[in-house]
């Protein structure tokens, strides 16, 4: 059964039409006839499954609200070159990232002056590719100070990579307390000197292996990373 987005999925018992792009993928490329069967997602928790209809729209069968996990992952990464945006948003969308801040770094590239419509439409395509019912919140661009403000203010734990970091382990997460986690990711470049300071002092480095990897590679794989751990570490304080 197919996913498609609808932002305002309405009562059980409705019917509705799907924005163009998703009303031509359903009805021309898919083909697809009265009576099957699909699913929508909202983006915002609301899941729904629908039937098709003879006139091209939609008729909502069931409704329900998907709740969040009680882990949290902040991502905060520098952006990459447009080429390669795909490879960041789409994956850490899947992955189930809660949001995303792009880093202004002295060495990154230059951030954008508004959040392009194409960020929206990338991560719509993950969260129906993934089933994750909840897309990213996408913040304004920070520096390094502002975002481990940012990170201190809300209560998140810190992380970074470091080739000679930690091993994670669900031992360093904090106990009894909400799992809001951040991941800083700096630029193709690096961080500078005083970039490097400040994540030392803030937050704890950890290890993704022996070698370095590329932004988009390390945004995925510390968020997977952080999450499994995390998970982890909530099952052992369960048993």
């Amino acid at each position: 059964m197919h996913t498609f987005f609808m932002k305002d999925i309405p009562p059980v018992n409705t019917t509705a039409e799907l924005e163009k792009r998703e009303r031509d993928h359903l009805f021309k490329t898919l083909r697809c006839r009265p009576g099957e069967l699909l699913k929508l997602c909202d983006g915002n928790g609301t899941v729904a499954t629908a039937e098709a209809t003879g006139d091209r729209t939609v008729k909502i069968l069931t409704r329900a609200t998907a709740q969040r996990d009680r882990i949290e992952i902040h991502l905060f990464a520098a952006l990459p070159k447009n080429a390669k945006l795909d490879s960041l948003i789409k994956p850490v969308t899947e992955a189930g990232v809660t949001s995303i801040t792009p880093l202004k770094c002295r060495y990154s590239v230059a951030e954008k002056s508004s959040i392009p419509e194409r960020w929206y439409t990338l991560m719509e395509e993950a969260c129906k590719q993934s089933t994750n019912p909840f897309m990213p919140t996408i913040n304004q661009p920070m520096t390094v100070q502002q975002a481990l403000e940012c990170c201190t203010g809300n209560g998140y734990q810190i992380f970074f990579g470091h080739q000679h970091g930690i091993l994670l382990s669900p031992e360093h997460f904090a106990k009894d307390k909400p799992l809001k986690l951040a991941w800083l990711v700096g630029p193709e470049g690096g961080f500078d000197e005083n970039e490097q300071l400040l994540l030392d002092k803030a937050g704890c480095g950890i290890s993704l292996g022996r070698y370095i990897f590329r932004l988009e590679n390390a945004a995925l794989a510390g968020v997977t990373l952080l999450y499994h751990t995390a998970r982890m570490a909530v099952q052992l304080a369960q048993q």
